[in-house]
């Protein structure tokens, strides 16, 4: 059997926001399982792998908009406000980001720096205590900042609130969600024998 010059053309275009939701997607069910079968071992791991996803995710996603509305002009390494601010002036939409769903958008970036910028923490305490001998607690809370937001009910009203954004920004944005999902296509065109 003889080798054969083809040509081989297409594209391809791979679009970061799905997979990084996927990655979302796979941690939420992972939370779901722990919790039905009481095997809450590493859970807020879970939470903290699945909001911090969720972040990157929805950036991602800002990107992927960005990207396909303002062609020449978008910015994708400008400040995570400016890019989220710019597709909703461009979308022409105006929501109150102190509710849900948008008011995730702040919690996730809050955690996301917490996480990506996370630096040493060192507190001096000393603080006299009056209570029942059986009511002190000597032990020390080591909780960082970041465990805060790795709650159950936090985590999925980011998950609920960041598809309900993106529903919504998609629908705006009047892009069909084929044209979100990473795809491509190609033929061969025989050219000889090698």
């Amino acid at each position: 059997m003889g080798k054969i010059r083809v040509r081989h053309q297409g594209n391809k275009n791979i679009y970061m926001h799905n997979d990084l939701f996927n990655a979302v997607y796979h941690f939420i069910e992972q939370i779901k399982h722990k919790l039905e079968t009481g095997d809450k071992k590493g859970i807020t791991f879970e939470y903290m792998a699945c909001l911090t996803m969720l972040a990157f995710s929805f950036e991602a996603s800002i990107n992927f908009l960005g990207h396909k509305l303002i062609k020449d002009g978008w910015k994708e390494r400008q400040p995570f406000d400016l890019k989220v601010t710019e597709i909703l002036n461009c979308l022409e939409l105006n929501p109150d980001m102190t509710v849900r769903p948008f008011s995730s958008i702040a919690m996730l970036k809050g955690f996301r720096d917490l996480i990506a910028h996370g630096k040493p923490i060192e507190v001096e305490f000393d603080e006299e205590l009056v209570a029942h001998d059986e009511d002190i607690d000597r032990s020390i809370d080591l909780s960082g900042m970041w465990e805060s937001h790795c709650a159950h009910e936090n985590v999925f009203n980011a998950y609920d609130d960041i598809q309900e954004i993106w529903t919504e920004l998609l629908r705006l944005s009047h892009l069909e969600p084929f044209e979100s999902t990473t795809h491509g296509a190609s033929g061969l065109t025989f050219l000889g024998k090698a």
